[in-house]
């Protein structure tokens, strides 16, 4: 995967992740802004509504109190007198209720007259028995209880909502009766745009297992009234809410008890608000986020682009150098790019290609002046000025008749004939693995075994030596001026190293082997290979040799047995 693509793909995630971060914090805090504020709008309606409600039964306790103080209403209540309604009536200020109920000391329903405020003419004779059932919790109480009653005069009308207010009546410490108030409730009416009020917020009481309101709309009805029933169950929690969904429309509601102590029915104000309208809202603040992330992911994509182009154009420009400096071309053409980064690298890279231009020109020469295998050391930095000492196998090649032969000639003429002749003799050497140490005039020096091990390096240093002599004899067959070469090979311990200073240095191997192989080199004839009693100890006993008389050499003071190989 390029560069190019990674960066865009990097851009591209980043941004998302970005846009997915911001839709998740939006969402996030405008639901909790939005769940703050529909709780403070659900407490301030109930708080409203609970202000009304405690202003009547203020009213009804007041009146209870005035009531509390009649010798004549303790002596009908308690001789269930039915000319209590009437007493009642005198001593009280009715005019803010609906309907009234006198309750004996054991809680039975006293009946009202005929035609009596009590007997609550609006309703029909049919409604009456009903009354009476939704009032008989009404028992006698130390305190004053409220609770809501349904009513519906005909089938025609609506359901009516009522208040009742039961407070008790006392003698001193006795409790000889109660006083039932009912006041019909004018808090639900038909709003004018039912929808709108719903997702401002709309109020219904449940009672009984239903939801009684006009402005509630029907056709959440159903669902809602499942959602109390099994909410608030039998325990009469003081407050209920959370959301839920009804026709794929979110809702949020929240129920308080009006009456949680009293002997009635439980009765809660319930409040709910449509989520619609903030859905809506949240799913076109989604649609703009994500909208604005598509457009910065194009606009970065963009950037990334151009920024991805101003890198990779130089970097393909500095790869293309690469393989031109691979192919030995160290002057390549290089694109600097635009910024000063990249610019800066191009002036390095190019540093370094001149650098490696002139590394190559040392490694050429040193090519040149020593063996490959010995400058890949020498550049590795495995031979250390000093030495080591090793086993090997030298070899000394010279020229027979060499001073007559350049005696009298151009020089220039000598050099190229010699460097035909050390040519053609060098590349048998590196077949077999030899490594020339150096060229002294017409002679050449090579060594087996270093500066790297080779268990074999006599019988090599052979091998190499016949051959070089077959190849000699081929050149003398195209040649006007046939040479002839002999061979000394010596096998023994020597000191092999970098000599010389820590600025000068040449690899080389000093010991009595080397002076030995120089000295059988000096009395091999052409055409002959003479060899130590060690190399011929190291080759095969089949291999044709003949011993040569006691050599006093030159730098040995006891005489010398060598061996000469029989071609």
């Amino acid at each position: 995967m390029t560069f190019r693509v990674r960066l865009q793909q990097g851009i591209i995630i980043l941004v998302a992740a970005a846009t997915g971060g911001s839709l998740f914090i939006a969402q996030s805090q405008n639901g909790d802004s939005h769940r703050r504020m529909l709780a403070q709008l659900f407490e301030q309606q109930f708080s409203s509504f609970r202000r009304d409600q405690q202003r009547d039964i203020e009213l009804t306790e007041k009146n209870v109190r005035r009531l509390s103080e009649s010798v004549r209403l303790f002596a009908a209540l308690e001789a269930s007198y039915e000319g209590s309604y009437q007493v009642a009536k005198n001593e009280l200020r009715l005019d803010d209720f609906d309907f009234y109920r006198l309750l004996d000391s054991s809680g039975q329903l006293l009946e009202p007259p005929e035609g009596s405020r009590a007997d609550a003419k609006l309703f029909a004779p049919s409604i009456q028995e009903r009354l009476k059932q939704q009032l008989a919790p009404a028992k006698p109480q130390d305190t004053t209880s409220a609770g809501y009653i349904t009513i519906q005069p005909d089938d025609a009308s609506p359901l009516r909502i009522y208040r009742v207010l039961s407070a008790p009546i006392r003698n001193f410490d006795t409790t000889v009766g109660a006083l039932v108030f009912g006041q019909e409730m004018q808090d639900f009416e038909k709003a004018e745009d039912a929808k709108f009020e719903l997702e401002r917020g709309m109020q219904a009481l449940w009672l009984d297992g239903k939801l009684i309101g006009t402005t509630f709309p029907s056709e959440i009805a159903a669902d809602m009234e499942s959602e109390l029933e099994s909410s608030i169950g039998a325990e009469r929690p003081l407050n209920v809410g959370r959301m839920l969904r009804i026709g794929g429309v979110g809702y949020r509601y929240m129920a308080h008890c009006l009456n949680p102590k009293s002997p009635f029915p439980a009765a809660y104000y319930v409040s709910i608000v449509s989520l619609a309208g903030f859905e809506s809202q949240q799913r076109a603040l989604i649609q703009k986020i994500i909208a604005l992330g598509l457009v910065a992911i194009a606009l970065a994509s963009l950037v990334g682009f151009i920024f991805a182009k101003q890198i990779t154009q130089p970097i393909r420009s500095l790869v293309s150098a690469t393989h031109d400096i691979q192919q030995g071309n160290f002057q390549p053409e290089i694109t600097p790019g635009p910024t000063l980064e990249m610019r800066h690298l191009a002036d390095a890279f190019q540093d370094m290609a001149a650098g490696l231009a002139l590394k190559d020109r040392y490694h050429s020469v040193l090519s040149m002046v020593a063996d490959q295998r010995v400058a890949e050391q020498l550049m590795a930095g495995k031979i250390p000025l000093g030495g080591e000492l090793r086993d090997v196998t030298i070899i000394f090649c010279d020229i027979r008749g060499y001073t007559a032969l350049s005696a009298g000639r151009d020089p220039r003429e000598v050099i190229e004939l010699l460097n035909k002749h050390m040519s053609a003799l060098t590349q048998v050497v590196y077949r077999h693995h030899g490594v020339i140490n150096q060229f002294a005039g017409d002679a050449i020096m090579i060594l087996f075994g270093a500066p790297m091990n080779n268990p074999t390096h006599a019988a090599d240093a052979v091998l190499c030596a016949q051959e070089m002599l077959a190849e000699r004899g081929r050149l003398n067959e195209l040649t006007n001026e046939p040479l002839g070469i002999g061979f000394g090979i010596a096998t023994g311990n020597v000191v092999a190293g970098c000599l010389g200073a820590e600025n000068r240095a040449d690899y080389t191997v000093v010991g009595d082997r080397v002076n030995l192989a120089a000295r059988l080199c000096s009395v091999a004839a052409a055409g002959e290979i003479v060899i130590d009693d060690q190399t011929r100890a190291a080759l095969p006993e089949s291999t044709p040799t003949t011993p040569t008389e006691p050599l006093k050499l030159k730098g040995f003071s006891d005489p010398t047995i060598a061996h000469r190989l029989l071609l």
